[in-house]
């Protein structure tokens, strides 16, 4: 598996040098919101949309990432919670019960 995804890794990144070594001399013009820019690389626009692009996703897996601890905190202490309850339930004493598991009769005052 993970010769493959060191090929896959390598033909991506070969796939972007061979873009960029392409477009070496393209200039574009950008528009941001209302601001223009003009004649700016293509790669260094490129490059500017990733980095952002990754920077968004990094913020929003952090969020995500909090979310789900504080989940997984919150399970963990049911967790406990139960299973104090299971060794409470557990430990109680088996009044009124045979050691057959039939019921025992009630007591009559005579």
């Amino acid at each position: 598996m993970w010769l493959l995804r060191s090929v896959l890794a390598f033909a991506g990144l070969c796939a972007v040098m061979i873009f960029a070594f392409s477009n070496l001399d393209q200039r574009v013009d950008v528009v941001v919101f209302t601001r223009t820019f003009h004649d700016l690389y293509l790669n260094l626009v490129l490059l500017c949309a990733a980095l952002a692009g990754a920077a968004i996703c990094f913020a929003v897996m952090i969020v995500r990432e909090f979310e789900v601890r504080a989940t997984l905190r919150k399970v963990r202490r049911e967790v406990i919670r139960l299973d104090d309850e299971l060794v409470a339930l557990r430990n109680l004493p088996l009044s009124g019960v045979l050691p057959s598991g039939k019921p025992r009769p009630p007591a009559t005052n005579r």
